[in-house]
């Protein structure tokens, strides 16, 4: 008698251990194999996503898009594990969150496409008609502020100091001939500020968002491409086959179709 429990102790032990490894294996499995995504955005890169949603379908996943009123909160949801990933950001304004609010998200490649900014007017037509002491709108994040600041540098509007690169601000300003007067603003707030302002800097999709003519710039910014979107991780998930098809179905046939239809040139595709 002894002996069968002993033999029947062994029997029910190994089932225990047979059946906590196909446990294990399927909690690994089920991990790979993640078909449910929730996908941060704003109102604006919402249009992307639902034109990319039936790739993301036919690739085998079920998306769900979960828009926010600014970036900030669109990334903070994806470091907090609230969001899988986030489709607006370009590369640069990550790496700004990542230092700034001790990130760690990754951005997938290949690159998916890129829009740019300009320098628009509710009064005044051409670039040489704003007056002394004009109120410019920029934005108010440091990549963001960063470009809209070289980008008038470019234009011959501003000269920014030589003893540094990048991160400018209006205090790097060492020469502004006409007095502009520059109001930092929230991005997605800019094209309203047009209203009360002499000009303002702004996104394309903004811009276009809002109805306006987005190619009715002043000026534009002549480094569009190297602010690239594309999806963005935690880095951890970076090598994720769900990561790497979710990126790949914003570049199908039938995505960029709906894309272009939708934005009609807002955004660049990287080719």
């Amino acid at each position: 008698m002894k002996k069968s429990l002993l033999v029947l102790s062994m029997f029910l032990g190994l089932l225990l251990l047979v059946a906590c490894g196909n446990s294990s294996s399927n909690s690994k499995e089920g991990n790979s194999e993640k078909k449910d995504i929730r996908i941060a955005c704003n109102s604006v890169s919402e249009a992307s996503l639902k034109a990319a949603k039936a790739s993301m379908k036919k690739a085998g996943y079920n998306p769900e898009f979960v828009v926010f009123s600014n970036n900030i909160e669109a990334l903070q949801a994806v470091q907090d594990g609230n969001c899988d990933a986030s489709f607006a950001q370009h590369e640069p304004f990550m790496k700004s969150f990542n230092k700034q609010k001790g990130g760690d998200l990754s951005m997938m490649k290949p690159h998916v496409y890129y829009t740019g900014i300009g320098l628009y007017s509710n009064k005044y037509d051409n670039i040489d008609d704003l007056p002394d002491g004009a109120q410019i709108a920029i934005m108010n994040d440091a990549m963001n502020r960063d470009n809209s600041l070289l980008m008038m540098q470019d234009a011959g509007l501003i000269k920014l100091t030589d003893s540094k690169k990048s991160g400018f601000t209006t205090i790097d300003i060492v020469e502004n001939p006409k007095n502009f007067n520059f109001v930092e603003i929230e991005q997605a707030q800019t094209v309203r500020s047009l209203e009360d302002l002499d000009a303002a800097t702004c996104f394309f999709t903004f811009m276009f968002n809002s109805g306006k003519d987005y190619e009715d710039y002043l000026i534009r910014d002549q480094h569009a491409k190297d602010f690239p979107i594309s999806l963005i991780v935690k880095t951890e998930n970076k090598n994720s086959d769900w990561a790497k098809s979710i990126n790949d179905s914003f570049t199908t046939k039938e995505s960029k179709k709906g894309i272009n239809g939708h934005f009609k040139g807002v955004f660049t595709f990287y080719e």
